[in-house]
């Protein structure tokens, strides 16, 4: 009887703290996770103080407003330290539950979709994008002279690993401008982004060149039709939910707008810090959301992109949800660019590094001057500054969150940091 009503005991507090839990996943907010001791799992606790030294110099110097740095290695969360502001506006601090803005992080997201559709045999990634997309039947590339056809049909591959022949409207020349007139952006939903984008020529003929554009937002139409459902819901029910991703969505709920701060730049003539205006970069607001950009419209917290990464670094598992398979996240995150392509490289880095299956891949650690890297070490960033990368060599996962456009140099002292603590 005695351990029947100890038993009894037992049953209903751990029922009530799985209620507990359970009910910080309901109100949206992800527990925060335990931080183990740094030497337990091969990091210099005294070097990852550089780490926050750095960023609360950078605070310091008005280079930013806010941060939050989440590393892991060996599978333990090791560091976990937030920083600075998130509202410039009004000073509200960082918080680990803090909304960023991840912008191109968002890319990898989508492209574990695509795979999940690939896994269960829906498209081979060597087939025309035109047989699910038909907008995309007959293309056209820029010439010298105009318009010409296209010689090669987009593949699912081509648009993975940005060879598509799309670009991004960053420039007023060419394919660019033409972006630009089309106002791509300003359209309801990806259905119409879709046709519209293939109503424009493609800058290069698919699988000649490596170049950053919109393929990503058409992965995102892809997923789309052949899953018949929207990308919100089926990242929702497919990927976030069985991963616990409770705070990552591309449009910020009524009731966490209090934990989304604002976005900056450092203005051009008096660099000093300001606030940019949501919609300044190619449209995308997380308000009123129409669009779904696959490649850069989503929110998250560093501790969402954590599982994320996490599952990623797990071979496609994270604590016995498995999104992926094994194999299937060993190819993603291998250089997929051609040989001939290999001279060029990913952003002109001579083939050190290369392009995988929806993220940049270190091909030749060596031959990217400039940081300490490893070979086979795999990562993406988003334009406001947002960072991570996975290191299997020395099962490192590095993520820094910031809000503030162009932070490339501050984002290379980060990764060199981050190495130098490694022990």
């Amino acid at each position: 009887m005695t351990r029947s009503i100890l038993g009894l005991a037992v049953a209903v507090v751990v029922a009530m703290l799985l209620a507990g839990c359970e009910q910080d996943l309901l109100d949206g907010r992800a527990l925060v996770p335990e931080t183990a001791e740094p030497a337990a799992a091969g990091m210099a606790a005294d070097r990852l103080q550089r780490i926050d030294a750095f960023i609360e110099e950078q605070i310091e110097a008005g280079q930013i407003a806010g941060a939050q740095v989440m590393l892991a290695r060996n599978d333990l969360i090791v560091h976990n330290e937030v920083f600075g502001v998130r509202d410039w506006r009004d000073g509200t601090p960082v918080t680990h539950d803090t909304l960023w803005r991840i912008y191109s992080m968002t890319k990898p997201v989508t492209s574990v979709a695509v795979m999940m559709l690939h896994e269960q045999g829906h498209f081979g990634l060597d087939e025309p994008l035109a047989d699910y997309l038909p907008e995309f039947v007959d293309m056209k590339v820029l010439g010298d002279d105009g318009p010409v056809p296209a010689r090669k049909p987009i593949t699912i591959r081509h648009l993975l690993t940005h060879t598509a022949g799309f670009s991004y409207g960053f420039t007023r020349e060419g394919v660019d401008a033409l972006y630009r007139e089309a106002e791509l952006f300003a359209v309801d939903d990806l259905a119409a982004f879709s046709e519209r984008l293939a109503t424009l020529p493609l800058a290069f003929e698919p699988g000649s060149r490596w170049h950053y554009g919109f393929s990503t937002d058409v992965l995102g139409r892809l997923v789309e039709v052949v899953s018949g459902q929207g990308l919100d819901d089926f990242l929702a029910e497919r990927l976030f939910e069985p991963l616990g991703m409770v705070d990552t969505f591309f449009e910020v709920p009524a009731d966490k707008l209090d934990r989304f701060g604002t976005n900056h730049r450092l203005n051009p003539e008096t660099a000093e810090l300001e606030v940019v205006p949501d919609g300044a970069l190619a449209g995308i607001r997380w308000q009123e959301v129409g669009l779904l950009s696959g490649g850069g419209g989503l929110v998250s917290t560093a501790s969402d992109y954590m599982r994320f990464a996490r599952m990623l670094r797990g071979g496609g598992s994270l604590e016995g949800v498995r999104i992926l398979s094994p194999k299937t996240v060993d190819w993603m995150t291998r250089n997929h660019l051609p040989h001939d392509l290999a001279g060029a490289g990913v952003f002109g880095r001579s083939g050190a590094i290369g392009f995988g299956l929806g993220f940049a891949v270190i091909d030749d650690a060596a031959g990217w001057s400039g940081r300490v890297g490893a070979t086979g070490e795999y990562w993406w960033a988003g334009a406001a500054g947002t960072l991570f990368w996975i290191d299997p060599e020395y099962d490192v996962i590095a993520i820094l969150m910031i809000q503030r456009f162009q932070a490339e140099p501050l984002r290379e002292t980060f990764r060199t940091l981050v190495n130098a603590a490694i022990e």
